[in-house]
């Protein structure tokens, strides 16, 4: 028996195998990714942008912001109308995905049961707890089956998610809507709210982001070439919404940005009403807080990442607007690209592929998301301080880095030429140790976006990056504003390599085995994943 294959999801695997080993790696392959093929016009119709507003959390509902710690909580994951939700009722209030909202230090505990027909975990991204609560799908809740989770808050102030981690199936109940915001609150971010005038729900507003296909989510239904490049579709939502539009003073905005798409990469930048950049600045990252404010013209937010974004209205006047969007990019440019000697499909006149899924746009597609509608010139007058938090140092390991190798072969996206086995843990880590890893992505390859459970990292170089990529380094070791933060999760592009560092200390008794793995889901639940034992 191969331990490789869980034994749920074979014919999966077959089937992944079958269709990757042919394609996989072959010059005609790319362009799939570079240039899907052109939704039809009616599925992917850009008329009455913007003409929806964007839903915002309140006291309850959707993305509802509910208070946690002060009593258990019952969270139920149930099937809906529109695909799948965590519900709870609480406070008084009824709540879909609800925001849980969470003081440093706190211990919570939360009663999940599973209401769906299909067996779920909740994996709580980027909080640091015991393997027991972190849900990494080795135990998993059965239909009409409960589990309780009891845990204390060790991250600093940030925000962090919570989504679904049974291997084989996470990329499709994600894709169904099974996720939720997680809002951890300490004295620096109760300090930036009163310096700046910030109140969430008003001039604080979190924005999720997905890009999804035409049809409702239970069309999840990943066709081989889904599965070996990822779920990539035409209609970008925000806060569960397409192309939405907000109304906004003209002052400064917080915006807590979540990348909960299966697989594609946002290049985010906010543009005039004439076109031009209106810049901003990059606060905060995965782990929360930078130590001060970066002034970026725009950023780049793979899957599961989060960035914390001050956006200045003041300067567009009332009437006007601002777009969000994400710019176009070409997440292979590293890959040579060699002429096939029997093409994968027959392009069309704009160079697309036939062959690509209807209803997707590829990776680094530019699209508008959400629009910025000026009501009224009201200011704050508040100014940003130069100090907004302390990030604890990481020292880099004194030994040689610890390799991680992402790349591709028979049919699988692998680490280190391997693929997850439950009854293997590859990487094992001296407790308390400081470590260093090399991630290093191979040129025929594809972008991914590496977590790391249970821990947060610190970037501390990029090397080989994309040329294209390189002007946006803010150091002299290459990294992008976004890596000077905590983080949990790092996009590692095709022949680049990127050197974090890791505290691996914990208070849990025993050893405890957490994952790591590429957040492109698709790739993801075909096996790009590891077990990391630290004790």
């Amino acid at each position: 028996m191969n331990t490789e294959l869980p034994p749920f999801s074979r014919r999966r695997w077959l089937r992944y195998a079958a269709a990757g080993a042919v394609a996989a790696l072959s010059p005609a392959t790319w362009p799939l990714l570079r240039a899907a093929a052109p939704p039809s016009r009616d599925a992917c119709a850009t008329d009455g942008d913007f003409t929806r507003p964007l839903p915002v959390p309140g006291a309850d509902g959707m993305y509802g912001r509910l208070a946690v710690g002060t009593q258990p909580l019952a969270l139920r994951a149930t099937a809906t109308a529109s695909g799948f939700a965590f519900e709870a009722t609480a406070a008084g209030g009824s709540y879909v995905n609800p925001t849980l909202v969470v003081a440093a230090g706190t211990t919570v505990e939360i009663a999940l049961s599973n209401a769906l027909p299909e067996p779920t975990v909740v994996h709580w991204h980027g909080l640091a707890m015991d393997t027991r609560n972190d849900g990494n799908g080795e135990s998993l809740v059965p239909p009409g089956g409960r589990f309780q989770y009891e845990f204390t808050v060790r991250n600093r102030a940030g925000l962090y998610w919570y989504h679904p981690h049974p291997h084989g199936a996470t990329a499709g109940q994600v894709y169904r809507g099974l996720f939720g915001l997680i809002e951890v609150e300490d004295d620096d971010e109760r300090a930036l709210r009163r310096a700046l005038d910030l109140a969430p729900g008003t001039t604080e507003i979190p924005l999720i982001l997905q890009d999804r296909r035409p049809g409702d989510a239970d069309r999840y239904a990943p066709a081989p070439e889904d599965e070996l490049l990822g779920w990539y579709g035409c209609l970008p939502h925000v806060n569960g919404t397409l192309r939405p539009h907000l109304d906004v003073g003209a002052r400064m905005y917080r915006l807590r940005v979540l990348n909960a798409a299966n697989a594609r990469t946002f290049r985010l930048a906010v543009r005039r009403d004439n076109g031009t950049p209106l810049p901003f600045t990059l606060i905060g990252t995965d782990g929360g807080l930078l130590e001060r404010g970066i002034r970026c013209n725009e950023v780049f937010v793979s899957p599961a990442e989060r960035v914390d974004l001050l956006v200045d209205f003041a300067g567009i006047a009332k009437g006007g607007f601002a777009v969000l969007e994400t710019r176009r990019f070409d997440p292979m440019q590293a890959v040579p690209m060699v002429p096939a000697r029997e093409p994968a499909a027959e392009p069309d006149a704009h160079g697309h592929g036939r062959s690509a899924p209807v209803g997707s746009v590829a990776d680094g597609a530019p699209l508008d998301l959400l629009q910025f509608r000026i009501r009224d010139s009201a200011t704050s007058g508040s100014r940003l301080p130069a100090q907004l938090s302390r990030l604890a140092p990481v020292p880099a390991s004194a030994e040689d880095p610890r390799p991680l190798r992402l790349g591709f072969a028979k049919g699988r996206w692998r680490i280190n030429d391997r693929v997850y086995d439950a009854s293997a843990t590859p990487v094992v880590v001296a407790r308390d140790a400081t470590e260093t890893w090399l991630l290093r992505n191979y040129h025929a390859s594809a972008p991914h976006a590496i977590h790391l459970h249970g821990y947060q990292f610190r970037v501390l170089e990029r090397e080989t990056s994309p040329d294209w990529l390189v002007p946006l380094a803010v150091d002299g070791r290459g990294r992008l504003a976004t890596d000077l933060g905590a983080k949990d999760t790092v996009l590692v592009w095709p022949g680049e390599s990127v050197r974090i560092a890791i505290d691996f200390h914990h208070p849990f008794p025993g050893s405890q085995v957490y994952l790591v793995h590429c957040h492109n889901l698709e790739h993801e639940d075909a096996g790009m994943m590891l077990r990391v034992r630290v004790g």
